[in-house]
């Protein structure tokens, strides 16, 4: 069954938010036996660049990977036209990350890693424990 899934983060600065984008991971129901995995199931919210490298919501990427192992969650998303406003690779590492489980839980995560080119392909990784 094919559902979409969306990713919310937000890269917090002192004292006020410098970026905030929303969006959700619509996590799969699954087995905790062995190792899943799913590969392009739905659509994710990626993280793009300011012109001055800061995180801004980027655009819309394709689950590429969902991996569950045991209490261990990694879902992987690419895009392309990715917004990058600063002209240079950026890559943002430990925002907030956050996905809806099947069982309708919210889950916030910091393990999280984006990159996007100077020409707008990006990637998102984050990953939780259930």
């Amino acid at each position: 069954m094919n559902s979409k899934n969306w990713i919310r983060f937000a890269k917090f600065g002192a004292p006020v938010i410098a970026a905030l984008a929303l969006g959700l991971i619509t996590a799969k129901t699954v087995s905790a036996d062995a190792a899943i995995v799913i590969k392009n199931d739905g659509l994710c919210g990626m993280p793009g660049s300011d012109a001055d490298g800061n995180i801004i919501f980027g655009g819309i990427g394709q689950v590429a990977t969902e991996v569950e192992n045991n209490n261990k969650v990694m879902v992987k998303c690419k895009g392309t036209g990715i917004t990058n406003l600063s002209g240079k690779g950026e890559s943002f590492d430990s925002f907030f990350c956050g996905i809806i489980t099947p069982g309708g839980a919210f889950v916030l995560t910091t393990d999280s890693h984006a990159t996007v080119s100077a020409s707008g392909a990006g990637t998102l990784t984050c990953t939780y424990k259930k």
